[in-house]
């Protein structure tokens, strides 16, 4: 559940930048388009990562 739960986050806050490029200067929005695109990218990664890694990296901390 954990896993879903941070894809949530990601896709939201991805979604929380691309909103807040349509009320700014383009020298930021390229900024915001940047981070938009990275943390896509990092919940693509968690959705194909197997739980039983997150699980061990979880009892490794």
């Amino acid at each position: 559940m954990a896993k879903i739960e941070l894809v949530r986050f990601l896709s939201d806050s991805a979604c929380d930048a691309l909103n807040k490029v349509q009320d700014v200067k383009p020298e930021t929005a390229k900024g915001l388009l940047d981070e938009a695109e990275e943390l896509l990218a990092l919940a693509k990664l968690m959705l194909n990562r197997p739980t039983a890694e997150l699980l061990e990296a979880r009892e490794a901390a």
